[in-house]
């Protein structure tokens, strides 16, 4: 891979920070809960097998690591993220939470993989060495078996299929001011428990809460928890993030571009597909070898905020495929080949997730998992 010195757009992932956020969370953790990394969709963003093996082995990369330095399973949406992983000598456990197609279970199988089960697939004992976890919809509305056709679904599985775990998955956890369906959740969770438990099945795992309701409802660890944003240092809203900020967990990611030209152009002159927007004053402008492509968000055009020389400077007119323009007006020494940060902290200021999130519509985790994965990642 090129030095990042020859890259003009990139990505930086901090061990020391995972490492931090790891052991916040550990902290949170009862005896014997278990903590799943959420690894799914290139790992929000941070790279699916080198954030994997961080996360496996810890950050620091001794030969020995303590258990508070690393998380003991991953968690990935299809069988094809989860057999990379492998195939990169990960040995973890490995619970695939999405869709996988019935002709690819013996494939699972042979990689050592659990699946998320809840559908009717017919199943016989040709299937028994797969363990599968139970996904319960209790009101996401989504996968998962309802509370209501639980024995029905439960009779029709062959005694020898082996359901190691079930799980739900909290519609609204984020919720601080309502707790009212979060709490009915749990309830029905319960009872799906109890039926389970009535049916002669001992669960080995059971597990509620990613890092929502991680962080708002203690009472939900049950015997593993999966956690995304939190490892990542990423919040689901700015409110959030400072209800629980006292916690110390810091994001890991930083985006960096560069200036690809500098040039000035007269008051009046438009800038960028469409004519949205004509600068106001005579401006000097630099030009950045990034865009949608790239995973910034188009909807930031001539609102969005980047990093030059340690000082805000705006987006102007709208985002390109593969370009945008920003204001440089106010940075007196700025040149050609200079760092750009898109996300992350640039001596004094920080851009966040959230804050390009806010002013896009939509929420970090979307900002961090459509950052483009074919672009360089580095692990400092």
């Amino acid at each position: 891979m090129k030095l990042r010195e020859n890259n003009k757009t990139w990505v930086e992932v901090s061990k020391s920070t995972l490492e931090n956020n790891i052991k916040v969370v550990r902290r949170l953790l009862w005896d014997k809960t278990t903590l799943l990394a959420v690894v799914k969709s290139n790992a929000y963003g941070h790279g699916l097998a080198q954030t994997a093996k961080l996360f496996c082995n810890g950050p620091s990369a001794k030969l020995r690591m303590t258990p508070s330095q690393s998380t003991d399973w991953l968690g990935v949406d299809n069988i094809d993220e989860a057999i990379e992983l492998r195939h990169e000598g990960i040995k973890s456990p490995i619970l695939v939470m999405g869709f996988t197609p019935k002709d690819r279970f013996k494939e699972a199988s042979r990689n050592d993989l659990r699946l998320t089960l809840y559908n009717d697939l017919n199943l016989d004992d040709a299937y028994a060495k797969i363990p599968f976890h139970l996904k319960i919809d209790t009101g996401m509305s989504r996968q998962g078996i309802l509370v209501s056709d639980l024995p029905q679904f439960l009779n029709k599985l062959p005694p020898r299929i082996k359901i190691e775990g079930v799980f739900t998955h909290f519609a609204n956890a984020d919720n601080l001011d309502d707790r009212t369906y979060p709490d009915y959740q749990l309830q029905k969770f319960q009872k799906a428990l109890a039926k389970i438990d009535n049916f002669g099945i001992k669960l080995e795992i059971r597990h509620a809460s990613a890092t929502t309701g991680f962080l708002t409802m203690p009472q939900a660890q049950f015997d593993m928890v999966r956690l995304g944003v939190a490892l990542y240092g990423l919040w689901p809203s700015t409110e959030f993030a400072k209800k629980f900020s006292v916690l110390g967990l810091e994001p890991a990611l930083t985006w960096k571009t560069r200036i690809a030209q500098i040039k000035e152009i007269n008051k009046n002159t438009p800038v960028g597909y469409g004519i949205t927007e004509r600068v106001k004053k005579n401006t000097k402008i630099a030009v950045l070898p990034v865009g949608y492509f790239d995973g910034y968000p188009r909807a930031l055009s001539s609102t969005g905020e980047v990093l030059i020389g340690g000082q805000r400077c705006k987006i102007l007119g709208r985002i390109s495929m593969n370009l945008m323009v920003a204001d440089i007006s106010k940075i007196v020494d700025a040149k050609v080949w200079a760092e750009v940060v898109l996300i992350g902290r640039q001596d004094s200021q920080r851009v966040t997730a959230e804050e390009l999130a806010d002013k896009a519509g939509t929420i970090s985790y979307e900002i961090v998992a459509r950052i483009n994965p074919l672009l360089p990642r580095f692990y400092n």
